[in-house]
């Protein structure tokens, strides 16, 4: 039965609400044939002001939005652990707890994303039988079996994800996910990333055009094998030149080409990015200063603009020059 009425949930803190703001414009503007969208947004201290603004978008399209304040579920995080990214990206392992018993499933996006195309055959995926689906990730092995995973087993990105919020429910995950924190001692890698693949092995892995990373846009299959030292077990060079030629989904990772709201950003959609946020409550925005350490933007200097195997090799004996290989 195809279910026409879209669930969709985000998690922000007042710093990445513009971002996230893009994001939903992006839904609105390319899911206009749904009969319905109800937009969840885990409120983690954004400001009134935002609030209000990304209330009046949601309501100019005639949809729903709920907040959910944060502030009660993050007593259960027992996490010691450096920070590389923002507490709000918990949010992903308390969604059956935050939502309504009668929802049943939810897509979790992250806020650096953009929406291209329909999610209908996204949303209408059949997941009766796994607790999530999602996009392979570029991680090596080492990373898989750091959280109990074996170097074939397969590691999805977060970032975007299909939640059978039922089946969560059913079988009590979201204290397994707790405990396996816990067995870790509130480190885990990866964040709650790692928490979810190292908890849910049978995962449903969906085609790569409903989560394009940024390392699929800038290098090769083969150079992704080599760089990530990932197992030759993911997509194949045709999979990912499908996706980079329909997507419905565009994640703006990390990839030697800096956030699209980044002044200098190299990435190949940056231009579609502000096309959105001119759409935006936001769109006086202007791009922030690239704040990244001076070796970092060097790394992403010397990848984008010499060949791969020169760069990789030039960057790689400059690590193991510095002490940071």
């Amino acid at each position: 039965m195809i279910d026409n009425n879209l669930n969709i949930i985000y998690s922000s803190d007042d710093n990445y609400c513009i971002y996230m703001g893009v994001s939903i414009l992006s839904v609105l503007e390319n899911n206009k044939n749904f009969n319905s969208i109800n937009i969840y947004i885990v409120d983690n201290n954004i400001s009134d002001g935002n609030k209000l603004e990304l209330k009046k978008l949601v309501d100019s399209y005639q949809r729903n939005i709920i907040f959910i304040g944060f502030e009660k579920y993050k007593k259960y995080l027992n996490l010691n652990m450096e920070w590389q990214i923002s507490i709000s990206s918990y949010a992903r392992l308390f969604v059956a707890n935050m939502l309504p018993s009668n929802v049943n499933k939810v897509l979790y996006f992250d806020c650096d994303t953009l929406i291209v195309d329909s999610l209908d055959e996204l949303w209408n995926q059949d997941i009766k039988d796994f607790y999530v689906a999602g996009v392979c990730d570029t991680v090596p092995s080492n990373t898989k079996q750091a959280i109990g995973l074996n170097s074939t087993d397969f590691y999805i990105n977060a970032g975007m994800i299909l939640i059978n919020l039922k089946k969560w429910r059913e079988d009590n995950l979201e204290k397994r996910l707790l405990d396996f924190i816990d067995d870790y001692n509130g480190n885990v890698i990866h964040h709650d990333q790692g928490v979810i693949n190292g908890v849910i092995k049978n995962k449903k892995i969906l085609p790569l055009k409903y989560n394009l990373m940024t390392s699929y846009l800038m290098m090769s299959r083969e150079d992704i094998i080599k760089f990530y030292k990932v197992e030759d077990s993911f997509y194949s060079q045709e999979q990912i030149d499908k996706a980079i030629e329909n997507p419905v989904y565009i994640h703006y990772t990390p990839g030697f080409t800096t956030r699209p709201w980044v002044k200098g950003c190299k990435h190949p959609y940056v231009d579609l990015y502000w096309k959105y946020l001119k759409l935006t409550p936001w769109k006086d925005f202007k791009p922030i200063k690239n704040n990244e350490k001076f070796h970092v933007k060097m790394v992403n200097w010397i990848y984008l603009n010499l060949p791969f195997d020169v760069a990789d090799f030039l960057c790689k004996s400059l690590m193991k020059v510095t002490g940071r290989g």
